[in-house]
This record gives C-alpha cells, structure tokens and sequence, in this order.
C-alpha cells in the first residue's frame, strides 16, 4: 500500500521498530488509556491526542473526518483504473485505530487488576461529533503526483502540506529540471508529441490538449481551474483516449470517468460523490447534447461548495483545490453560463470509421514507462514562465485569473495558440444564446423595439397565438409565426405557460445579443411587468 494511505498497521509497526521491538502492548511502548465509569469526555480527549501524535492519516474535510485511501473505480470503455481519494472516517475503522495506537484497559473486578480490553464505541462516537473542537488537521485533497503551490514553489515531499492542505502520496521520482525558457521548449515539445497523432480541428483545440495535461500537475498553484471539454463527430475519434493520456501523467493511470446523469439532479448526485471523496480528476463520459447546470459550474468556479452526502439529509462544505474536471461527448454544446466555464477541445478524423485508423505511438504507453519525465515537463513549463517574471499580457479570465496567468499565458509564451479562444466557439454554439437572439430578433420584428411598444407577458403571448383572419384558407395562418417558433422553442415540451415564460424573461433580463436586450418594469399600478425590446 502507498505510503500515507490510511496505513495504520505499517505506522504501528514503524514504532514497533523505533522502540527497539518492545511489544506495542507494553506500556513504554505505547500510551495507555483505562475505561473508567464518568470519564467518557477525557477518554475521548485522550484517545484523539493518541491518534494525532501516532500521525496516523486522520484529516477533518468540513464537518467529517477522513482519512487517504486507494480505490477501483470507472475508466472509459469498461475498463478500470485506480484513484487516490478521502473516504470518510467511520466508528469502526476509528475503533480500530485506536486500538493501534494506545493501550487500553478495564478494571476486572473478579481478577482485582487491570486487563486489556477494546476501544469503546462511545468513546469513537465522541470523537467523530466533535466537529468544531477537533484537532486533526484540515485537508482538500490527496494527490499522486508532486504539485506547485501558489508561490510557484515544488511540492513534492510525500505527506501534509500546511500551505495547500493537501496530502501527497507515493510520489514518482522525476529529473530536476531547472526552469529556464529552454528547458520548457524542450518540455513543451515533449508533452505536444503525445498528442502529435491527434486530429485536432485547429491549433486552438491542441492548445486545450496541452492545458489539460499540465493544468492537473500544477492545480494546486490556483484554487479553481476551468473544465477541459473534448468533443467530435463521430465515436471511436480519440476523445476518452486523449484524457487517458492526462490520467496516465497525473496520477499513472487512466482517466476515471462517471455517466451523465438523466436529469440535473442525478448528475449533482455523482459529482457530489465524487466531490466528497476529494478526487483529483473527474471525467463526465459520454455527454452527448447539452453539458451545463447550476451545481456543476458552481462546482468548476468556486473553491468551497456545499455537496450532499449521499443517503443522507446533511450536507458537507468542502474546498475542491486539488480537483479538475473533464468531459467527453460527441458534437457537446456548452449550455448557458458553461460556456465561460470550459475549454473546447475538438476532434475531427474527417473519416467515417475513425476507430480503425492506425497510429504510430502509443502515448498511454510512453507515459508510463517514464512518467517522472512528464510530469517534470508540465512543472517546467509553469516554473520556467514564472521564473520569467510572467511576461505575457492576456485579455481577463473571469473567476479563472490565476489559471490564466500560469498555464494559459506559458503556452502563448511558447508559442502555442491561446486555448481560451475556443470560449468564442463554445458561446457562439450555446443553444441557450441562440434561443435568446431568436426570440429578440423576433420580438423585434414582431412588436417592435423600445418603451412605446412594452408589453405584459399576457400580451406576448396573445401577439405569438394571433392569426392573420383576412384570407380564406381553413386554418388562416399565425400572424407572427417567427415569434411563435421562438417562443414555442423555449416552452418545456411545447407547451406556452405564462408563468414559465416569465420566469424565463427575467433570468435573462438585461443581456444583450446582438445589439439588443430585454427590459422591464412594473407598471403604472405598480403590478403587473411590462417588457419590452431594447437596442444598445
């Protein structure tokens, strides 16, 4: 088991060592700690400073303690990977520590001594309910791969970092690459010959390919991180195989991968677990449509969120510092706000069967057999662009600044194209956008534009269902038909309600598309909104 993984027994056998083999029962060896009636509260203290002074892995994550473990989970395709996470300290396991790390005791009234005994049960309760009082330290994340911390500095002793609060596990070794404007040319060409083989729609999606591989290295310089998106056309084009090779240098296996859920709802589900247990890498697989959502952008864009606990009516503030999200799908359109939330990677083998072109390499492959070789590229590249004092000037990057002025400015610094460009693709493809422009552009022509033409939502909706009454066919036509088609396009199922309508006007009040936006204000009585079409 990896060094620093919930290893309680190894711990206890390091100090069996360290005390030259004295049996951990003895009472030099290890503290000792009697189960006394009243004591409850001083057992419970004990037994903490027993846990804390072992070291044994034992962090506070929120309201719940957790501790660093190695488990199976999902990869793309059917297959398996292994993902270093948090798993939340239980009774029994606490039970079980304890009994590692201290003696305990119970006074035996038939054999008038004291005997060995379990740790009791309460006292475990005890310690796990006191959130707010607990000793343990914080922690956000546990992490595979040496990292940078926002100072620019290397972390790479294994172990708690107090300046990130993150855990490092079973760290690689990897060559010291001093971090000069050479050594990340070198380190970018190495890093861009992965992905050398694939068919990249333009340089601005081999630029997401790049940011993706670095950003995971180096997350913890930054405390949030925009999602890496790969899409295409067609399946079997190498979208799960290309963050594949970002699973291979950041944690040395392959991508861990969750479905999208049916519903909002279901896909808050899987990501909050996968939130909890402090994953390094989350990957939504198989997108396919629209890929938004209130929790998931507030997962990409805020550093601490609140996150159900899975069978359970509470919820968990964590910090996600240490954590990158990705997304396959084919021909995925970024929806709504996550349009300034993802980078767009896009894929185009412009063959029909692209699952039987040949390759080659094998990057997956070539990774691992010398990972330390890449992972030390990517900490070279950001190292190297801050040594150079950060000398490229980049437009702003909403909530992702410091992102944007380390791994985006360093792959312009070198020469790559800016992988914030696909931003302009994802937001000119946002179908919430397009229903917008649609029904503004329509509004106008319908109605008009300006205070004089402001109109109640009742008054809307009586314009899109009016017909034209002057010819004599059966069914006279829809006055407005273009209005019509916009509103009926943004009715759940089709079907116009007033109420939903208006909702859906207010959260988009004040945008402006294409030189028009929408307004309102109450009316004369005070009462009921009037709306109406502006041009900026």
């Amino acid at each position: 088991m990896p060094e620093g993984i919930g290893n309680i027994a190894a711990l206890a056998e390091a100090r069996h060592k360290r005390n030259g083999g004295v049996d951990p029962a003895d009472e030099c060896s290890t503290p000792i700690i009697r189960i006394e009636p009243g004591k409850l509260s001083e057992m419970a203290t004990a037994a903490e400073r027993s846990l804390i002074d072992s070291s044994v892995p034992i962090y506070r994550r929120g309201s719940v303690l957790v501790r660093p473990v190695v488990e199976e989970a999902e990869a793309a395709h059917g297959r398996r990977t292994q993902v270093a996470q948090l798993a939340r300290v239980e009774a029994a396991y606490l039970r079980d520590a304890l009994g590692r790390v201290a003696s305990w005791q119970r006074y035996s009234q038939r054999q008038k001594e004291w005997i060995a005994a379990d740790p009791p049960r309460d006292v475990a309760d005890t310690i796990l309910a006191r959130y707010g009082e607990w000793g343990f330290r914080p922690v956000v994340g546990v992490l595979t791969t040496p990292t940078l911390r926002p100072d620019g500095t290397c972390l790479s002793t294994p172990g708690y970092d107090p300046v990130t609060r993150l855990v490092l596990v079973a760290p690689l070794a990897m060559p010291d690459v001093p971090p000069t404007r050479e050594n990340a040319e070198r380190a970018m060409q190495l890093l861009a010959g992965l992905v050398a083989e694939f068919p990249f729609a333009e340089e601005a999606s081999r630029s997401v390919a790049l940011a993706a591989m670095i950003t995971p290295v180096v997350r913890a310089a930054f405390p949030v991180a925009p999602m890496f998106v790969c899409r295409a056309p067609v399946s079997g084009s190498g979208k799960s195989y290309l963050f594949d090779v970002v699973g291979a240098i950041s944690t040395g296996q392959l991508m861990p991968v969750t479905a999208s859920g049916r519903t909002e709802e279901e896909t808050e589900k899987r990501l909050g677990a996968a939130l909890l247990h402090a994953q390094s890498l989350i990957s939504i697989d198989n997108a396919n449509g629209e890929l938004g959502g209130d929790f998931l952008c507030q997962a990409i864009e805020r550093h601490a969120l609140d996150v159900r606990i899975l069978g359970r009516s509470e919820r968990v503030r964590i910090e996600a510092r240490g954590t990158t999200f990705f997304a396959t799908g084919n021909n995925i359109a970024l929806r709504g706000d996550m349009t300034r939330r993802g980078l767009l990677c896009t894929l185009d083998p412009k063959c029909e069967r692209p699952e039987q072109r040949r390759f080659n390499s094998d990057p997956v492959v070539q990774v691992l057999a010398d990972r330390g070789r890449y992972v030390a590229a990517a900490l070279c590249i950001v190292r190297a662009y801050i040594a150079a004092e950060r000398p490229v000037t980049t437009s702003p990057l909403a909530s992702f600044g410091p992102w944007s002025d380390s791994v985006r400015s360093a792959l312009i610094w070198l020469g790559r194209a800016d992988p914030v460009e696909t931003m302009e693709v994802a937001r000119a493809e946002d179908p919430e956008r397009a229903a917008l422009a649609e029904l503004l552009s329509a509004w106008a022509a319908s109605i008009g534009t300006g205070w004089e033409y402001r109109r109640t939502v009742a008054e809307v909706l009586k314009a899109v269902e009016e017909r034209d009454m002057q010819g004599a066919e059966s069914e006279p036509p829809y006055r407005n038909p273009a209005l019509r088609d916009a509103v009926l396009a943004i009715a759940p199922r089709g079907r116009i309600d007033p109420r939903s309508f208006g909702n859906w006007l207010r959260s988009r009040k004040g945008r402006i598309i294409d030189g028009l936006s929408l307004a309102s204000k109450a009316d004369d009585h005070g009462h009921r909104a009037e709306w109406w079409i502006e041009r900026c």
